[in-house]
């Protein structure tokens, strides 16, 4: 019998071939195995038995970091075979040249596996010690990719020779075609520069990674080349944390913090089983943990969480060992893009004495991005909610998967917004979201979100038929999309912003329609105003506002996010028009002035509120003060009765239901006022009055039309309190719940829903 198979899915760089060629040896079968970058095709020749034995095994079985989607087969010839595979030999050969008809699932960078590590901290191994090992089954992929498909060749490890036991590895064993086999005598290796008073030391190998960490533990910062761009790195004490936030103008940010293992992360954090699973998962993403005992002050702050994680690669694991715990951040400016060229590291932070030395390697990184960051949410004693605030590293560029879409004819474009930006391609039933670029305000990162489109439509083949952006007129991601329409002279579609944060979980669960609760910080309406606590029914790629908090006037324009006083002077002004003078002219004459209905500026009106925070030195941190706060009082474990319980003002104004904020601001006014309460059981309480509100809108939709699913999404949603408590209402009251889980609820994941948005217009 002779079949051709396609195993579709992200089957390059993960030694598929190899395992493919041990498991046709086993039941007997002839043929070949052979990239062709969208998939791997296969020849099987054999007793037909084995044949349909051996295809039934790559439906079910995979090495490890692969993902199979499909395996296709077309039977050649059906006759029953009965001399095995007629003397032909199973091979691997020359991959094929890609058919990019669909879009190539590829694999990301994938952190150090366990084989890896214990070879590494081996002292009879070969590679002992070394600090950039790695396999078929992890290492670096999608930032090192030059073109597909994924072969040596095509990837920046090219410019390094294998040695001759690297090249017998390579042909046969653990690393048998593993692309970025390498050792102490090939491949890339550690160097390490840095001042001795004003004299540049240079160090290489074992010696740079010793150098460095007696650096760190006198104490001082270095830049560290990580397999996707330059990380700065120092011991989570407040001196260091000091120096960190200076380079990089983040004030009072939590840095995240990379431990050796497990065992050193349950010292200073809570982890449940969930959370240790995610931590240990091939991306190894940042995961924000509860804090069981404080670190320095200056590392993570006033939050009531640690972001920890394990390290992704070798050098990082050597490191931790040596210097314990270290603090680990991107190596930028606050708002420009991450570092990938020595170079460029060199010049702006080390000879401008920022950092104190980089320990880096040769090989170069074509693709930057960002540690990913997730939190986990229990629902109940046996469901978890993982979620993402940043997804980049070890996950991208794997796809969202879209079933029951119908059968779309162009290829998308989708540009996001401009805060946390990410792009997206859309083809047929697969949108692959980009790495997180960030906040388009900044020229530097507006350039390098041109820089990755540009590599990333090269890598995949991507010519957009249709591009879809958000309608705000003044967003940059919106001039992008109009470059790219006048210059391909192809259609332009605008979605609104909270439509597609909708449309993003619809994505994800490939759902036709549902009620969207849309919470976040400020995102451009269909009226000119500022919307930001919406409730939308959606069906496919129309929807229809049902309701949203009631309007308040806002002054200052583009600071009023940051000013939080200024925010709750302006809902005091709402209520009795007794606010300081500056902020009651500028409301009484409509200067600078704009009305809102964001869940973000009612988080902050009421932190300022309770005195709580009064400033957002970075976006959220009156919101996640607030949180913390009802944290802290739900963990004296005092009865839930003595919480009050706020009244809902839901009013009905041309068909639709409005939340009257006002009045909930009043309420929280006078429980202040009152002085029964603490501030800790206020902010609990307004939690609860938001999942309450949240589930009386639903039910009164639910009423009218009928409609039972119920996504969320939004930045505010990042509130696992709120999350947590939302889902849990909505569940127990019979409706379907949904969250984002693959992208981030915040504005990173509102390309998937634009994408998904142009797909389901296509249609």
């Amino acid at each position: 019998m002779r079949q051709i198979l396609h195993v579709i899915g992200a089957v390059q760089g993960v030694g598929y071939r190899p395992f493919v060629l041990k498991k046709a040896t086993e039941y007997g079968i002839g043929g070949y195995v052979k990239n062709l970058g969208a998939s791997v095709e296969i020849l099987a020749i054999g007793i037909k038995a084995d044949v349909l034995s051996f295809v039934e095994v790559l439906r079910n079985e995979a090495p490890e970091g692969a993902i199979v989607l499909d395996v296709k087969c077309e039977c050649i010839d059906d006759k029953v075979d009965t001399d095995s595979n007629n003397g032909s030999s199973f091979e691997i050969i020359e991959s094929s040249k890609v058919d990019f008809q669909d879009l190539p699932i590829f694999l990301p960078d994938i952190g150090i596996c366990d084989e890896c590590l214990k070879e590494m901290l081996d002292t009879r191994d070969r590679r002992y010690r070394y600090p950039l090992i790695s396999c078929a089954s992890c290492g670096p992929r999608i930032s090192i990719l030059n073109r597909l498909p994924y072969d040596r060749e095509t990837t920046t490890m090219d410019e390094f020779k294998m040695c001759p036991k690297c090249d017998r590895e390579y042909h046969y064993g653990r690393r048998t075609y593993a692309q970025t086999i390498s050792c102490h005598d090939c491949g890339p290796q550690m160097l390490f520069e840095y001042f001795s008073g004003t004299k540049i030391i240079y160090k290489e190998k074992d010696s740079a990674v010793n150098d460095a960490a007696k650096l760190l533990l006198d104490n001082k910062v270095i830049g560290l080349k990580g397999i996707s761009g330059y990380q700065l790195i120092g011991r989570p004490i407040d001196l260091v944390a000091k120096k960190i936030r200076n380079i990089k103008g983040r004030e009072k940010k939590p840095f995240a913090v990379m431990f050796s293992d497990i065992e050193s992360i349950r010292e200073y954090c809570f982890c449940n089983n969930e959370e240790e699973k995610l931590l240990k998962s091939s991306p190894r993403p940042i995961v924000l943990l509860e804090k069981k005992k404080d670190l320095d002050y200056g590392v993570c702050k006033d939050s009531r969480y640690i972001g920890a994680f394990l390290p992704s690669s070798g050098i990082h694991r050597l490191l931790t060992d040596a210097v314990g715990p270290l603090i680990v951040t991107s190596a930028n400016i606050s708002d420009e893009p991450i570092e990938i060229s020595d170079d460029s590291f060199r010049t702006k932070f080390l000879d401008e004495n920022k950092a104190e030395g980089m320990l880096y390697h040769k090989r170069k990184i074509n693709v930057p991005q960002d540690d990913s960051v997730a939190f986990v949410t229990k629902i109940s004693d046996d469901t978890f909610k993982t979620s993402y605030i940043r997804r980049s590293r070890g996950y991208v560029p794997l796809p969202v998967l879209l079933h029951k879409i119908g059968e779309s004819k162009f290829s998308v474009l989708a540009l996001g917004g401009d805060l946390k930006n990410t792009f997206s391609f859309g083809k047929h039933e697969r949108i692959i979201p980009s790495p997180y670029i960030g906040d388009l305000k900044d020229y530097s990162t507006l350039i390098n979100q041109k820089e990755i489109y540009k590599r990333f439509s090269e890598m995949y083949s991507f010519t957009p038929d249709l591009v879809v952006c958000d309608m705000h007129p003044l967003y940059q991601s919106r001039r992008i999309a109009e470059d790219v329409v006048k210059e391909k002279n192809i259609p332009l579609l605008e979605v609104q912003h909270h439509h597609a944060h909708i449309l993003s979980v619809m994505a994800e669960k490939s759902l036709d329609s549902c009620i969207g609760i849309a919470f976040d910080g400020t995102g451009y309406g269909t009226d000119g105003n500022i919307w930001g606590g919406e409730i939308l029914y959606c069906n496919r790629d129309s929807f229809e506002r049902k309701g949203h908090l009631s309007y308040v006037k806002l002054c200052g324009g583009d600071i009023a996010p940051k000013n939080a006083r200024q925010v709750k002077e302006c809902y005091e002004y709402a209520l009795s028009k007794e606010v300081p003078n500056i902020v009651k002219a500028a409301l009484d004459n409509n200067i600078g002035t704009y009305l809102t209905s964001s869940v973000g500026r009612l988080f902050d009106a009421i932190s300022s509120l309770l005195d709580i925070k009064h400033e957002n030195s970075f976006e959220g941190e009156c919101a996640t003060s607030l949180e913390k706060y009802a944290w802290d009082y739900l963990s004296l474990n005092i009865v839930d009765n003595n919480v009050p319980k706020l009244d809902i003002n839901i009013d009905i104004c041309e068909g639709q239901y409005i939340i009257n904020q006002i009045k909930l601001f009043d309420d929280i006014l006078k429980l202040k006022v009152s002085q029964i309460y603490s501030t800790k059981v206020i902010s609990l309480a307004f939690h609860y009055f938001l999942a309450d509100c949240i589930l009386k809108v639903c039910e009164l939709i639910r009423k009218e039309i009928g409609e039972t699913k119920v996504c969320l999404s939004g930045g505010v949603f990042a509130n696992r309190l709120l999350l947590q408590n939302a889902i849990k209402k909505l569940s127990d009251n019979g409706f379907e719940v949904y969250t984002n889980e693959i992208v981030p609820a915040g504005d990173a994941g509102i390309s998937l829903g634009q994408a998904y948005y142009g797909l389901l217009h296509d249609v």
